[in-house]
C-alpha cells in the first residue's frame, strides 16, 4: 500500500472556473481519509484527479514514491468504486469480478483463486454465477467492491458508493467498508456529501467548501473544535447552534444577544479581550445546553421530537431559534417556559467578519 500527497493541486475549467485551489494534503498509508463537503466543493474533482480521469491544472500527486501526474488511469495502482456501481450488464458477478484481472493478463487459475477469496470475504460465493440485474442495490455494491478488492491496488478510491442505497442499507455497507479497511490493511479515499458517513468511517476528515480545504482533522476533534463557522455547522446532526451578538467589557467579558447574556467563561477571556465590543456568533451544540432552573435565561418550548432514545427541543431565546438535545424523556409541550444553561467549557465564539473561531487553539486538539 501507498501514502497519497496533493501538493498544491488545482482544477481549472475553461481558464475561468477555479473548482479546487491550492490543495495541499498527505494522506498517510494504510489511512482511510475522507472528503467531505457540500456538492460543487470540488471533492470528487480532486478524487478524479488522483484516479487520472481529470487533468490537473498545475500542482503535483504522488501515490507511493511515483509522482503520477502524466500516468494513465491504468498504471497508477489504484482502484475505483463509483456511486453507480458501474457493472457490465451482460457479465456474471464473476465475470465483473475478473475482468480487470483478465485486461492484465493475469494467469486464469491465478484469477479464479483471486475472485473466490475475494468473494468470500464479502459474502458473494452464492452469487457469482447471476447478472447483476438478479441483485440487490447491497449486493450490486458488494461486487463493485470486490471487482477492486481483486487488483490488490496500492490506493481505493470511492466517489460517493452508498449514495443510492436506502438509509438501512447504507447503515450496513458503511461497517462493511469499515470492517474491510481494517482487514486488507490498506489506503483508502473515500468521498461523500454525508458527514454522518464521514464522522463514522474516517480515521481523519477533510472538509471542503468551494475548492478549499477549511480543516483536516480526526472526527472527535472536528466535532469537539471546528475552526471556523463552516466546519461548525457542517460537522454534527443536528448541527451547532449559532447565535449572534457581541462581546461586552463590564470588568469581566460577557456574550450579550437579545434577551440572553452570558458570561465568558474564564478560560477563554483572555482570547475574547481584542473583540470587546465586537460583533460575534456564539455557537454551542444541541447536547451542550441544559435545564438548570437556577439560570436567568428562560426559553419558550417551541417543537418538541421524542427521538425514543432523547428528545430534541426547539427553543425560542427572546429572537434566537436554537436546538436543545435530551437524553431525560422530559414531559415538555409547546409553550412551556424553562430555564436553560449552557456547559461553560462547550461554548465557541466566531469573528463574525472572518468566521474564524477565535478560541481556537492546537494546544486543544487531541492527536
Amino acid at each position: 500500500m501507498a501514502q497519497v500527497i496533493l501538493d498544491k493541486i488545482n482544477k481549472v475549467y475553461d481558464q475561468k472556473v477555479h473548482v479546487v485551489k491550492d490543495i495541499s494534503l498527505k494522506i498517510k498509508d494504510k489511512e482511510f481519509m475522507v472528503l467531505v463537503g457540500p456538492s460543487g466543493c470540488g471533492k470528487s474533482t480532486i478524487l478524479r484527479m488522483i484516479a487520472g480521469l481529470e487533468e490537473i491544472t498545475s500542482g503535483e500527486i504522488s501515490i507511493g514514491d511515483r509522482v503520477v501526474n502524466e500516468l494513465q488511469p491504468k498504471d497508477r495502482d489504484i482502484a475505483m468504486v463509483f456511486q453507480n456501481y458501474a457493472l457490465y450488464p451482460h457479465m456474471t458477478v464473476y465475470q465483473n469480478m475478473a475482468y480487470g484481472l483478465k485486461l492484465r493478463k493475469i494467469p486464469k487459475d491465478q484469477i479464479d483463486e483471486q475472485v473466490h477469496q475475494t468473494a468470500s470475504i464479502l459474502g458473494l460465493e452464492e452469487y457469482l454465477d447471476r447478472k447483476p440485474k438478479q441483485l440487490s442495490g447491497g449486493q450490486r455494491q458488494r461486487v463493485a467492491l470486490g471487482r477492486a478488492i481483486v487488483r490488490k491496488p496500492q490506493v481505493f478510491l470511492f466517489d460517493e458508493p452508498l449514495s443510492n442505497l436506502d438509509a438501512k442499507l447504507r447503515i450496513l455497507m458503511r461497517a462493511e467498508i469499515s470492517r474491510l479497511h481494517k482487514k486488507l490493511d490498506t489506503t483508502i479515499i473515500y468521498v461523500t456529501h454525508d458527514q454522518v458517513e464521514a464522522m463514522t468511517m474516517g480515521d481523519r476528515i477533510t472538509v471542503l467548501n468551494d475548492g478549499i480545504i477549511q480543516q483536516c482533522d480526526t472526527p472527535l476533534n472536528l466535532y469537539d473544535h471546528p475552526r471556523n463557522l463552516f466546519v461548525a455547522g457542517f460537522i454534527g446532526s443536528p448541527g451547532m447552534n449559532m447565535i449572534f451578538g457581541k462581546i461586552v467589557s463590564d470588568n469581566a467579558l460577557s456574550f450579550e444577544a437579545k434577551s440572553l447574556k452570558l458570561p465568558v467563561p474564564a478560560e477563554y477571556q483572555q482570547d475574547l479581550q481584542s473583540h470587546a465590543n465586537k460583533s460575534v456568533i456564539l455557537g454551542v451544540r444541541p447536547e451542550n445546553i441544559y435545564i438548570d432552573q437556577q439560570s436567568a435565561i428562560k426559553a419558550t418550548v417551541e417543537v418538541v421530537e421524542p427521538m425514543g432514545n432523547e428528545i430534541i427541543i426547539y427553543l425560542a431565546v427572546g429572537e434566537s431559534h436554537i436546538l436543545m438535545r435530551l437524553e431525560e424523556r422530559l414531559p415538555l409541550k409547546p409553550d412551556d417556559v424553562v430555564n436553560i444553561a449552557f456547559k461553560d467549557m462547550h461554548l465557541h465564539f466566531f469573528d463574525k467578519a472572518t468566521e474564524e473561531c477565535i478560541n481556537y487553539s492546537d494546544d486543544l486538539i487531541q492527536s
